[in-house]
């Protein structure tokens, strides 16, 4: 059943949305699913935590909303400046505001939480050019980056304090993440994982990084051996119990492990390997 009329043009303010959702909560999920704008910004869900503070305190408009649900709020990609003016009229004491004058070469607005008439921490910061998007927590004066995005929907998460922060995740926009540690200048990729659900694992230090193991989606664990741009496979091991063992640049096979405890070996270039002895589980020997 679609939202009635009254629904979709007569709550508008995301206070009025909030307390039509506490009132009728199958009508609220309603709207939700149904996709109405109102319900689906993150400010709703702002306005849903401020009014079940107020109905907890028992007193209207006494409530400010917390630095926490302020900070998730400024930190969600569908956050919009022109919100503002509600969290103010809605929390005074604690609220969000573009900070004057605070553009620079690198920054174009600048938001901060504002405590009454004071401006305190820096929540982000955007290059209206670039449309690059800063991210930070950490109190006035002591902000630093915590999460940058792109106009090209790539992500970058940082770890550490202002001027030492590492990069330790990056957000592909088709869905990979690498993942990385070390020092500042000194991050290197110790996992990628694809969207598609593959993970490789890396060893050695930034720009020597060596696949060593290959994760797949059925479960399959490959691991190589060499430097990078020349790893080579040298064993896999299969879901089913089953381990192949590899030698060589080019790979070929030399001996097959299988789950029920038969070993088998063979000789010969990739592609033409012959088998050349089995032993069996029960101690028996065959011979090729």
């Amino acid at each position: 059943m679609a939202p009635s009329r009254d629904l979709r043009h007569g709550v508008d303010d995301f206070s009025d949305c909030a307390a039509f959702s506490l009132a009728s909560p199958r009508l609220g999920l309603l709207a939700l699913r149904s996709g109405l704008a109102r319900f689906k910004d993150p400010l709703f869900a702002v306005a849903m935590r401020l009014l079940l503070s107020q109905r907890l305190v028992g007193t209207f408009g006494v409530v400010t909303l917390s630095e926490d649900t302020l900070r998730r709020y400024a930190a969600d990609r569908q956050a919009s400046a022109g919100h503002f003016p509600w969290l103010a009229r809605v929390s005074p004491a604690l609220c969000i505001s573009a900070v004057e004058g605070a553009a620079d070469e690198r920054h174009d607005e600048v938001w901060a939480l504002r405590r009454g008439e004071e401006s305190g921490a820096k929540l982000r910061a955007r290059h209206l050019q670039t449309g690059q998007v800063h991210h930070f927590k950490g109190e006035k004066g002591a902000e630093r980056m915590v999460r940058a995005e792109f106009a090209d929907g790539n992500v970058l998460y940082f770890e550490g304090e202002e001027g030492a922060q590492r990069m330790v995740r990056v957000e592909s926009a088709d869905g990979d993440v690498q993942h990385y540690l070390g020092e500042r200048d000194a991050e290197r990729t110790v996992r990628i994982e694809f969207a598609d659900g593959e993970v490789q694992h890396y060893e050695g230090e930034q720009g020597a990084e060596r696949m060593v193991r290959v994760e797949s989606t059925g479960g399959d664990v490959s691991y190589y051996e060499g430097e990078k741009g020349a790893e080579r496979r040298v064993r896999v091991e299969f879901a089913d119990g089953n381990v192949l063992h590899y030698e060589g640049e080019e790979e070929r096979m030399v001996r097959v492990e299988s789950a029920d405890g038969d070993v088998l070996y063979y000789e010969g270039e990739k592609g033409a390997e012959r088998r050349v002895r089995v032993e069996f589980a029960d101690g028996d020997v065959q011979h090729y």
